[in-house]
């Protein structure tokens, strides 16, 4: 790392050890600004020359707005400030939620802004099917950066900008960062600007595309599109779904540019013929890469479910469906009344699965992986939601300390409880670590759920 020319600047001190009794307590900062002191003298580059305290709103006001003047001075890029308690004890007091600290808060920078012309759009087909057109714009520099493609998100965003090719239009960097349109300008109009026409038809395997009701993006269903095939195939093979160990990212771009596999079913298809001579794949390799494919085979049926990548269909939703069916094909059979009736299965999850096996190209997929030796049924041993935890359904929050969270979740499973994936009346258990955020807010307000340390989990297992 060192020889990447990275500097490091520290924000924040997680953890200080109690001082030796030889050592004065006053050691330990007992503020941030102190804490980011400590951090200095311990030779850490720190941002100490443009941080101040203040004990009143107007300083910090003033000091936002020299600062967002004076920002093209700094030798490194800001989009903002960060507006922190000081005192480490009421920010202890202030705690965080899931997601961020309740005693520090963001100041954004107004984002720089520029004049471009709108030259022509093109569509990108992401990992998801989604359809994103991408606006080609004549090249302008914005806050350091020159730019000339900006995503203009789906057809709803076109029409609420009503933009045209040929506009002359405003851009600027959204945090400094993501270029976005704000506006056209209709005075710059001359009557030979183009009307944008979002495609009916996937721009690269020309499926009919498809727009969930409710929902602004238009997407291609079809699994076997190569725009989407080999992030489908990274996800397919990734350890939470199949699993396949020596197969990892970069192999399957490798394989897949030299024209091995094509397809999720086209990786059960090498060979021993095929894989000889390539670079960085000597007998050893070879042996491990086929006998892991092989042993992917027998993955449990929740594995698989996961792996096809149904949109929302996370690993719990996989466990909730692969508990209520015998093989993958009997969700092809299911109405939309079933799938809702599962436990951590609403109308969304239910529709994205109708939607996928209402696709022919998604059925070959599943028969061809079939005839390739990939079991589809439920395996005899897979948990059958029987034990002691049969009916009860859990979910854990926060850090653990005493278990791993998936290792937490399998002993749930074994015992034929369930995990859901949020806080609802249908959670029996709420097992809480350190910094728990929001669940645990909801979970509090939720009669029928009864909350559990780490310890009374453990109790319960037995």
């Amino acid at each position: 790392v060192a020889k990447r020319n990275l500097e490091a600047f520290l924000y924040n001190l997680s953890f200080v050890e109690e001082p030796a009794e030889s050592v004065a307590s006053k050691a330990i900062p007992t503020t941030h600004y102190g804490m980011l002191q400590m951090l200095q003298a311990l030779g850490f580059k720190v941002a100490l020359a443009e941080t101040e305290t203040f004990t009143g709103i107007k300083g910090v006001i003033d000091h936002l707005q020299v600062y967002e003047q004076k920002r093209d001075d700094l030798p490194y890029e800001i989009d903002g400030m960060v507006i922190k308690v000081n005192d480490l004890r009421l920010q202890d007091i202030l705690g965080m939620t899931s997601h961020h600290p309740r005693w520090a808060m963001a100041y954004k920078f107004k984002a720089r802004q520029a004049t471009s012309k709108l030259l022509g759009v093109e569509y990108q087909v992401g990992r998801t099917g989604a359809i994103t057109p991408v606006a080609k714009i004549k090249a302008v520099q914005v806050g350091g950066v020159t730019v000339t493609s900006i995503s203009i998100h789906n057809e709803e965003y076109i029409r609420e900008k009503d933009l045209r090719i040929g506009d002359t239009i405003i851009i600027e960097r959204s945090g400094d960062v993501i270029p976005q349109i704000v506006h056209n300008i209709p005075a710059e109009r001359t009557g030979e600007e183009e009307e944008i026409v979002f495609p009916t038809n996937c721009p690269v395997c020309d499926d009919v595309l498809f727009k969930p009701e409710g929902e602004a993006v238009w997407r291609c269903v079809n699994i076997n599109c190569k725009a989407q095939v080999v992030e489908r195939i990274i996800h397919f093979v990734s350890k939470d779904a199949i699993d396949i160990k020596y197969f990892g990212e970069a192999n399957i771009r490798k394989f897949f540019d030299l024209g091995l596999i094509s397809d999720i079913p086209s990786v059960y298809e090498l060979t021993e013929d095929k894989l000889q001579g390539l670079e960085g794949f000597g007998q050893k390799s070879i042996t491990n890469v086929l006998a892991a494919i092989e042993a992917s085979k027998a993955q449990p049926l929740h594995r698989l479910i996961y792996g096809l990548g149904i949109r929302y269909v996370g690993e719990n939703t996989s466990k909730a469906l692969a508990q209520n069916i015998k093989k993958v094909m009997d969700l092809r059979e299911m109405q939309l009344e079933d799938l809702t009736n599962i436990d951590d299965v609403g109308t969304k999850v239910s529709s994205s699965i109708l939607e996928f096996f209402a696709n022919a190209d998604n059925v070959a997929m599943l028969d061809k992986l079939e005839q390739l030796g990939i079991s589809l049924e439920k395996k005899k041993e897979e948990n059958t939601g029987e034990g002691r935890f049969s009916g009860k359904t859990f979910l854990f929050t926060g850090t653990l300390s005493l278990y791993k969270r998936k290792d937490a979740e399998e002993l749930v499973e074994k015992e034929g409880g369930k995990i859901l994936s949020g806080v609802s009346s249908k959670l029996s258990y709420l097992v809480v670590g350190e910094d728990a955020g929001s669940k645990l807010e909801k979970a509090k307000k939720l009669v029928s759920v009864t909350i559990l340390s780490e310890e009374e989990f453990s109790k319960l297992l037995g």
